[in-house]
């Protein structure tokens, strides 16, 4: 029962689409109606900024980070801690909140659909490994960077990142629920990526 409400309390937090308030306050636009529509820390920067971008991407981060170490403080297994992070992700990547917004929208087409309930959500699995698999969490932001400013390759950046994570953690000896727990994230947020497909921002 206790880990059940910790899991919807991920869902809950990860689906703040905090993009939403931080490029309206800082550009008077709405992230929803500009840019790709995409509510995340990208779509920010896109349209509001470099200092939205950084905000949402914070934020987006620590909705995974702030629930994880609250749960850790109170259950003793860490398979529960990790569950709370992956739910984040998930309610990141589809928001309860959009969900129910995207039901007033006419129906275009699947990637637009997955564009309006919610974002990617790499931030908030950046935020998952850096509790679970914290020495990770550098090194994917370095290979991300090279991408996505190197390469200017910002969605081939988030697959590689979001790709190679799980497999790290593997290699480097993590236990179990880590690499799986990662890889379930990744799955999630692959299945966002897809939006961007054939990747070639």
């Amino acid at each position: 029962m206790l880990i059940g409400l910790f899991g919807l309390l991920g869902y809950l937090i990860g689906g703040i689409p905090f993009a939403v308030p931080v490029v309206r306050l800082l550009s008077g636009q709405d992230v929803r109606s500009t840019g790709s529509g995409n509510v995340g820390a990208r779509n920010s920067l896109r349209v509001a900024g470099a200092w939205a971008g950084v905000l949402v991407l914070v934020l987006d981060a620590l909705k995974a980070l702030i629930p994880m170490l609250f749960a850790d403080s109170i259950l003793a297994d860490q398979w529960p801690v990790a569950l709370v992070g992956i739910t984040a992700v998930l309610g990141h990547c589809y928001s309860p909140y959009l969900l129910v917004r995207s039901l007033k929208t006419p129906w275009q087409h699947w990637r637009h659909w997955l564009l309006i309930v919610g974002g990617q959500g790499l931030a908030t699995g950046l935020g998952v490994i850096s509790v679970l698999a914290p020495i990770l969490a550098l090194p994917l932001l370095a290979l991300g960077a090279f991408f996505a400013l190197g390469l200017k390759r910002s969605s081939w950046a988030a697959l590689i990142m979001i790709g190679t994570a799980p497999l790290a953690a593997y290699f480097l000896g993590y236990a179990s629920f880590v690499w799986i727990s990662i890889g379930a994230c990744a799955i999630i947020i692959l299945s966002k990526l897809w939006q961007d497909y054939p990747f070639k921002d």
